[in-house]
């Protein structure tokens, strides 16, 4: 029968060992760094070692992520080190996000497995056979991908397949948002992010407004979808939430290795999901209900949670008002003491007793008065909770059976032997001696012998050899079978253990590719911003963000080329098989005659770029991570220029190898999300006509919103555009290639202003923001 795996998220050890009870085969922890959760309660270093060690005994597994974007400082100084450890104890796989920190793992530590995380964005067939062939044997899909390119995903790579099944959705590709980064500070590429995507926003469309959660998802639920996704090829399922409690991860477990196991040996005809099984995990934690995700849609309102974007908990009744103060509950499901109640007025309300179903209950209310009943909430079940902190948590300890045999005879040494599976284990102790008095008899010796603790193990058989007249003390029974036990922990987990060789030459080197002197390019994103950036004879390179429109593509092309530029093509930030199909589709603007050159915002279009023969320049956009220069030892192998990271600060940059080659964002509006959902359709209809709209937060401040419809996503830019014009000069210190400024919703007006300071800057002259800008990270950094 084919192994499928089901992976828990663990954010502490005693999550771990729940997970595990539970039926979990596999968890995924944090160590002390480095992980896209940094304030879980991540495992230290000993507690790792010893979770290692706790998986491996137990039949099961354990990887660690390593799953955020590094510094030079980090790689460099203080990756090896870390990694080491874990390695040579048996680490079963990193789960790794930077390609740097991916290159790095493969040299040191060739037989370590590494999973590439969904922070990579892994959208495409051929990055997933590129990832393969660079050293990962494990790839995370993103949330966003139907089941046809999971299956598509594995039938090509063939490497193991590992697909979130159960909780949290992120609004933005996952990899692909700096929304807490530049609004907060927190960086999601670094593990801080502070979900921004969980606050209220209002949206502005067509002079209509929507006001909500309106970036927030609910919760994935993908019971049902099991047998799918189990034919479409995932070998692991893997439940989202290391900052959830020991009940989360251990309930979730249970029930997906109870449908896991249900259609591995049942089939479809007898595969059905018991709706009280639902219920319990919408109990326990749900965003306005569940949903089955992207598996059979692109996206769609009915996967957001708009009305709040915390748990819902699950409708147990209706409210009316009784006195002034006074709200009568009708409970529709069987309530008990110490559940808790959410009230009209959002208070929550712990209750002191059961109450049956269709039992009344009278709470006290000093929220405004309603007239018409009103639906309640329960966000507490504290029965469920006990009980599966009582079967799973508390009692958490599994236990490996032995069979043991112990021969007693005068004169020798007593010896124990143990047996687990094919594991043999033996252990000698004191010389037995003649009894003077009272001789051992085997119902002592059992009972000193079965009190295995706090070990790993418990005795399902133990045979007794023992002569007459023989003697040992309490201490020297108790003292052989903890040797004996200890020899038998390290022989099960001696096949785990490694010895690290380090590798003769991991040193980096860059070339500088280009001495044309500092560039200055820009990106467009409409013919009328085009025509103001050929009027300045100090720009070399015009990019033109590609939206599927050929022939606007043609117009623009023609227009730069006659005004002696370079046009680079902007492409999509996405590639998946759809937006493939388009850009393949419109092979024509592909051309040289066309496109002198591309700006690559993922390797999947790189790769198809060069599987098709165009070999025009590529210059990698901000998003494929240079954060370090392993990264961009990476990168520089694959494409003419990078462009400079935008989370790391001047200090940073100028550390960086790669500066020479890169190109630096100097004005423009970031791009905080990029997302499989559609702000339209959310809140209304789509029309399939791409456009700019307005987002608002909380602050009132404005966001762009811009549907590029012919692939499908959203994009949403900061508030205020990125400027640094005026320190162009420490950009060039720093060893910067060039600079580019982007434009997307801007007039004409602006447009030349921007282009009139960037070039001005470009030669020495002193510029001053006029306005309201951003300096990005360029001065703070991220943590």
């Amino acid at each position: 029968m084919r192994q499928i795996e089901v992976l828990a998220p663990a954010g502490s050890f005693e999550t771990m060992k729940a997970a595990y009870k539970a039926g979990a085969d596999a968890v995924y922890m944090g160590g002390p760094m480095f992980g896209a959760r940094a304030y879980a309660d991540n495992a230290d270093m000993e507690q790792m070692l010893s979770a290692i060690d706790y998986a491996h005994l137990h039949g099961r597994k354990l990887y660690m992520t390593v799953n955020t974007l590094l510094k030079n400082i980090e790689i460099e100084g203080q990756l090896t080190e870390y990694i080491r450890p874990f390695y040579e104890q048996g680490l079963d796989a990193v789960i790794v996000q930077d390609l740097g920190v991916m290159t790095l793992i493969h040299t040191l530590f060739p037989d370590m497995a590494i999973h590439a995380s969904t922070q990579m964005t892994v959208c495409g067939t051929q990055y997933g056979e590129w990832l393969r062939d660079h050293g990962a044997s494990r790839i995370v899909t993103p949330r966003e991908l139907d089941l046809s390119e999971i299956a598509n995903m594995k039938r090509r790579t063939g490497v193991e397949i590992e697909t979130f099944v159960h909780g949290a959705l992120c609004y933005c590709y996952s990899g692909q948002c700096l929304m807490s980064s530049m609004i907060g500070g927190r960086s999601g590429n670094r593990g801080r992010c502070a979900q921004p995507c969980r606050l209220p926003w209002t949206f502005q469309a067509d002079h209509k407004s929507s006001s909500g959660y309106l970036l927030s998802p609910k919760d994935l639920c993908s019971l049902s979808l099991l047998p799918d996704l189990i034919d479409a090829g995932v070998d692991s399922l893997k439940i989202e939430g290391r900052m959830k409690k020991p009940e989360y991860a251990a309930l979730t477990a249970y029930l997906y290795r109870k449908y896991t196991d249900m259609y591995l040996t049942g089939g479809r005809e007898n595969y059905h999901v018991d709706k009280e099984d639902i219920h319990q995990l919408m109990d326990l934690y749900n965003r306005g209900g569940f949903t089955d995700g992207y598996f059979n849609r692109h996206n769609g309102g009915g996967m957001m949670s708009v009305h709040r974007p915390n748990h819902s908990g699950v409708y147990i009744g209706q409210g009316s008002m009784g006195r002034k103060d006074e709200i009568i509950i009708q409970a529709e499901e069987a309530l008990g003491t110490g559940d808790v109640l959410e009230l009209p007025d959002g208070q929550s309300v712990k209750i002191d007793r059961n109450v049956a179903v269709g039992g009344r209950l009278k709470l006290q209310y000093a929220g405004k008065p309603f007239k018409q009943p009103c639906r309640i909430m329960r966000t507490r079940n504290e029965s469920l909770i006990r009980s599966v902190t009582e079967q799973y948590v508390k009692n958490s300890d599994l236990k490996e059976k032995l069979y043991g045999y112990i021969s007693i005879s005068k004169d020798l040494p007593a010896r124990i032997d143990l047996y687990h599976e094919d594991d043999h284990a033996a252990a000698e102790g004191a010389i037995v001696q003649a009894a003077e008095k009272r001789p051992l008899e085997k119902e002592e010796i059992c009972k000193r012998l079965m009190k295995t603790g706090g070990t790993a193990f418990e005795f399902e058989n133990l045979e007794i050899s023992l002569d007459e007249g023989c003697y040992m003390t309490v201490q020297e029974l108790n003292q052989l079978r903890r040797k004996a036990l200890e020899e038998m922990e390290q022989v099960m987990l001696k096949p785990y253990r490694r010895i690290w060789q380090p590798s003769p030459d991991t040193s980096v080197h860059i070339d500088k590719k280009t001495e044309s002197g500092f560039e200055v390019s820009v990106l467009v994103s409409s013919k009328e911003q085009a025509k103001v950036a050929v009027e300045f004879e100090e720009i070399s390179r015009i990019y033109f963000n590609y939206e599927g429109n050929k022939e606007l593509v043609l117009e623009i092309s023609e227009l730069v080329h006659r005004a002696g530029k370079l046009f680079y093509l902007a492409m999509p930030y996405i590639l998946r098989k759809d937006t493939d199909a388009l850009c393949l589709a419109q092979k024509q603007i592909l051309c040289r005659n066309v496109t002198d050159g591309f700006l690559i915002r993922n390797m999947e279009t790189l790769l198809m770029l060069r599987r098709e023969g165009f070999d025009q320049p590529c210059i990698s956009d901000y998003n494929m991570y240079c954060m370090n220069d392993r990264a961009s030892q990476v990168y520089t192998q694959m494409v003419d220029q990078i462009t400079l990271p935008a989370e790391l600060n001047r200090k940073e940059l100028a550390g960086l190898l790669a500066s020479g080659n890169g190109e630096m964002i100097v004005y423009g509006y970031q791009p905080l999300m990029v997302s499989a959902q559609c702000l339209l359709k959310t809140t209304g209809k789509c029309t399939e006509k791409p456009g700019y709209y307005e987002l608002e937060d909380r602050k009132h401040k404005k966001f762009q919103v811009h549907n590029v419809c012919a692939f499908c996503y959203n994009l949403i830019y900061n508030s205020v555009p990125l400027y640094l014009m005026d320190v162009v000069s420490e950009v060039m210190q720093i060893g910067a290639a060039g600079m580019r400024l982007q434009f997307t919703g801007e007039t004409a007006e602006t447009v030349r202003r921007m282009i009139s300071d960037g070039v001005r800057a470009a030669k020495g002259e002193h510029v001053t923001a006029a306005g309201d800008f951003t300096k990005g990270h360029y001065k703070r950094g991220v943590e």
